[in-house]
């Protein structure tokens, strides 16, 4: 069986010499077949994980076409009666404005795991995408494609150290994913390792360590704070909001004696203060007083 990676190579290889030799070939062997298509006819792919295209490159791109054509024809597969875009949504897009009825596509044979692979592999070759649509891409990849991590790296071209950070997106809140649709380049694989970590070092205190998370998120999206420091913040955020917490569950005893308030005992989880009116002691009682919590210590320590 053909490796993903060479499957890519082969058809990258085959595209070009189509193009060298577009006026001698029609059909290079029985898998693909080069023809022009209706626009209309073609489906947008379901595994392209660009979130954002810019207009003005569309616009740039259907310039140059129009002055010397198109190079290199897009790459699409047969669905039913219609056609599924493979690899060249940016020339297709440029066709679209230059409101074009037709243009030339390279159909290729391939499976729902071929197609997935060679669009995104053909998106990583653009320095542009950003992390987070490297990620969509790969969670639109097959699950069998995605159990062999190792393998699948190769296949793209990249480094499981890397595939790993690409896939910590998956562990963020509903809350941020919803706004990386929006703005993709809001965060990238570093600080969205740095997130899953303190959500995962937090995972008894979820539910606290998600809204320290959703606070600090929001001084992102108001530039106060820099996506590489954000995880630090929440981490800060929840640290403060446990200290409030424990202050406000702490418990105050009063220490009565003859009718009057001598004094009070005050404790939490963490710390044991007693205070006391130093008009209701004399120095010899202190000294007593002062022995009696030693020893208690000395007591508590043995029993430990």
């Amino acid at each position: 069986m053909v490796s993903t990676k060479e499957l890519l190579a082969q058809r990258l290889q085959q595209n070009t010499q189509k193009h060298k030799q577009a006026q001698k070939e029609h059909v290079n062997d029985v898998k693909e077949l080069r023809r022009n298509v209706q626009i209309i006819d073609i489906q947008p792919s379901p595994n392209q994980p660009r979130k954002i295209f810019d207009q003005q490159d569309i616009e740039d791109l259907a310039t140059s076409i129009e002055e010397i054509g198109l190079l290199q024809p897009i790459a699409v597969r047969r669905v039913q009666d219609k056609y599924e875009l493979i690899a060249g949504e940016r020339r297709l897009k440029a066709h679209q404005f230059l409101n074009k009825n037709t243009i030339e596509v390279i159909v290729i044979d391939a499976s729902d795991e071929d197609v997935a692979l060679l669009t995104l592999a053909e998106n990583l070759k653009r320095e542009d995408l950003t992390d987070y649509e490297i990620y969509v891409g790969l969670k639109s990849l097959n699950d069998k494609l995605k159990k062999n991590k190792q393998k699948l790296a190769k296949s793209l071209g990249m480094n499981r150290e890397d595939m790993y950070k690409y896939l910590s997106f998956e562990k963020l809140p509903i809350e941020i994913i919803q706004d990386l649709e929006q703005k993709p380049n809001l965060l990238a694989r570093t600080a969205a390792t740095a997130i899953k970590k303190f959500l995962s070092d937090n995972e008894d205190n979820n539910q606290n360590a998600k809204k320290a998370l959703l606070d600090a998120w929001k001084k992102l999206l108001t530039k106060d704070v820099e996506q590489t420091k954000l995880a630090m913040l929440a981490d800060k955020i929840l640290k403060q909001k446990d200290t409030k917490e424990t202050v406000l569950t702490s418990i105050v005893h009063k220490i009565e004696y003859d009718g009057k308030v001598a004094g009070n005992i005050k404790f939490d989880q963490n710390t044991l203060k007693i205070s006391l009116k130093m008009s209701e002691f004399a120095d010899e009682d202190l000294q007593e007083l002062e022995k009696l919590l030693k020893n208690m210590l000395v007591k508590s320590k043995k029993e430990v």
